[in-house]
């Protein structure tokens, strides 16, 4: 299936800052009510990861609308209020506060950093809301309120590594991450699935959030001898990184890329030149050509028109996690968290990448598409591992 949408106009529609105010409203709770059931998106919309934002924003809307066309919420229609969370934990905070407080939400949805996660669950525990964090993350945050649907290193990794050691004949991983949690764990998980499929780390390197200067680690790419790269780094930085590497002639050509947050919004803005054969694992991506997912972007550029942000699998998380609490909220008949979660444990939620099923741990068993970017600039379906469990170890029951 072909991108329905140039890179070149996502790239110019992610530097407007998109801005977005509403009324508070009342939460309704379980009785059909006249007055709309709030629920909160938390992302980026500004800041480092504001590339990520407008999709997100974009697939929020259309699954609200979705569900509000099946009859709402146990009789209410469902009202969706937007915050920018900026990239910046306490900014991420005092944004959920808002929703909670003034807006009334009885669900928050987060595409964000784990930073964040980390300091909006608490917020969301004490509110007593259920929080759906919906990105890729590094897995085993353990919390009785929030479910991680997004993508954790174990199933982008055990399955994608062996694949393209075999696909490329190569086996010399560089591995670079961000430093902090989630690039850290990816680094780590990297190794010990290398190791199992008979690879070698030759190098690796963390570095800060915010790095504008890559020649060092370019430099230690160079000396290692490596033939293959796990970048766990996003963003401005990835399209940084990527552009320097390029230029010092250590591109996707000479040594072998498999991205985990390279997402078509990110590559679009690195260039063809640049992205040109890199692959890319993720839970998501509009070039799978299957029904489900012609009819979700059949209604997402209909609604959004031609030049739309693309959807990737940051956002189409989002859309999943979203018609899968209002799901759980009609099974239980309520929208409480305790009853939306317990309804939630085991629920399967045929979304536009295939099944998904949420565990009692948590997180969400589901497909994983392997990419690879093409000379023009768009990927094609190299192959998907169907039902990839997490492998997690989160045993508090959802809802406790």
């Amino acid at each position: 299936m072909k991108r329905r949408t140039s890179i070149a106009a996502f790239v110019a529609a992610a530097a407007v800052v998109a801005t977005l105010t509403g009324c508070s409203a009342s939460g309704g709770g379980d009785n059909a009510s006249t007055e709309p059931l709030p629920i909160g998106l938390l992302t980026d919309l500004s800041g480092a990861a504001g590339i990520f934002g407008p999709p997100t924003q974009n697939a929020a809307e259309l699954a609200v609308e979705e569900i509000n066309a099946a009859g709402g919420v146990n009789g209410q229609t469902v009202k969706l209020i937007v915050a920018d969370e900026t990239g910046v934990p306490t900014a991420g905070v005092s944004a959920a506060q808002r929703l909670i407080q003034e807006d009334g939400i009885v669900a928050l949805f987060g595409q964000h950093n784990s930073a964040t996660r980390d300091a909006v669950a608490p917020v969301t525990t004490t509110a007593g809301i259920p929080y759906f964090h919906t990105p890729l993350a590094e897995g085993n945050f353990c919390s009785a309120n929030v479910i991680s649907n997004g993508e954790v290193p174990a199933q982008q990794l055990a399955p994608a590594i062996p694949y393209v050691q075999d696909a490329t004949g190569k086996s010399k991983w560089f591995l670079l991450g961000a430093d902090y949690i989630w690039g850290q764990t990816v680094v780590a998980q990297a190794a010990k699935y290398i190791e199992a499929s008979g690879g070698e780390v030759v190098g690796q390197e963390l570095v800060p959030i915010g790095t504008t200067d890559f020649q060092s680690v370019i430099t230690k790419i160079k000396q290692s001898g490596a033939q293959l790269i796990i970048p766990a780094i996003f963003g401005g930085d990835a399209i940084t990184f990527e552009k320097q590497a390029f230029d010092a002639g250590v591109g996707n050509s000479a040594v072998q890329r498999l991205g985990v947050i390279y997402e078509d919004g990110t590559l679009g803005a690195m260039g063809p030149e640049v992205t040109s054969g890199m692959y890319v694992s993720m839970a998501y991506n509009e070039a799978l050509d299957t029904a489900a997912n012609t009819a979700f972007l059949d209604a997402y550029y209909a609604k959004f028109g031609a030049d739309a942000p693309p959807q990737t699998a940051l956002s189409e998380q989002t859309f999943v996690a979203i018609h899968a609490w209002a799901d759980a909220a009609n099974k239980a008949k309520s929208t409480k968290s305790a009853d939306v979660l317990k309804a939630l444990s085991g629920l399967k939620y045929e979304g536009p990448s295939g099944t998904v099923t949420f565990g009692s741990d948590h997180f969400a068993t589901q497909s994983i598409v392997l990419t690879q970017v093409q000379p023009d600039g768009m990927s094609v379906v190299v192959t998907t591992f169907d039902s990839v469990a997490p492998e997690q170890d989160c045993n508090e029951p959802m809802g406790k």
